[in-house]
């Protein structure tokens, strides 16, 4: 009688362990990360590749005066024209993390190359783009400027070159512009001078 209790014990106290042991228990372990808002810039600069932003200085050389033939001039380094062609960058590195508004890029020449208060009628400045790219599949596609197009500037009238809608642009988005180039109209009066003009880039962070 003692043994087959002892027996009867053993079986009760074998049965809880193995109760105990098959039993669930669950633990949560919360992993977190808080991105805040990066902020939108408009040509971000990049020192080690001048061609990433856009150029500071177009140099369409120095050509001795004529008016028998038009004539097409490439902005180079040094405005020789079998020099280095310079090239640029439209880039927008929107990193604000709210996709409810876009932004645009729009140029203009506002006014004629001029030298001495006297333009140089009838010349013509316009550019060449490359392949519109995003890093994170986020291009835009309001009105822009079309890949390998070229796009001529008329005074004082603006140009857009890029519009992100609404959920579109986010990342690293970058038109590259691989030549400008000068056209001057082979009757047009010239005088010993250097002209100039500015291109003014625009950028606003909602489309229009």
């Amino acid at each position: 009688m003692k043994k087959q209790g002892a027996l009867l014990i053993a079986g009760l106290f074998a049965g809880s362990l193995f109760a105990f042991s098959t039993g669930a228990h669950a633990v949560d372990t919360t992993g977190t990360v808080d991105y805040t808002d990066g902020g939108i810039t408009f040509d971000p600069q990049d020192p080690e590749n001048a061609s990433a932003s856009l150029p500071k200085d177009l140099n369409f050389g120095s050509h001795a005066i004529q008016t028998t033939a038009d004539e097409t001039w490439t902005a180079t380094s040094d405005g020789v024209q079998t020099s280095p062609v310079t090239t640029g960058q439209v880039a927008v590195s929107d990193n604000r993390g709210d996709s409810s508004t876009g932004w645009t890029v729009k140029v203009n020449e506002p006014t004629q190359f001029t030298a001495n208060s006297k333009p140089l009628t009838g010349a013509e400045l316009s550019f060449t783009v490359g392949a519109l790219t995003n890093n994170v599949n986020s291009l835009p596609t309001g009105t822009r400027i079309a890949d390998s197009a070229k796009t001529a500037l008329l005074v004082n009238q603006t140009v857009t070159v890029l519009t992100a809608q609404p959920n579109e642009g986010a990342g690293e988005t970058a038109l590259p512009i691989t030549k400008f180039e000068l056209n001057v109209p082979k009757n047009t009066a010239k005088e010993q001078a250097q002209y100039q003009t500015t291109l003014v880039w625009t950028f606003s962070a909602t489309p229009s």
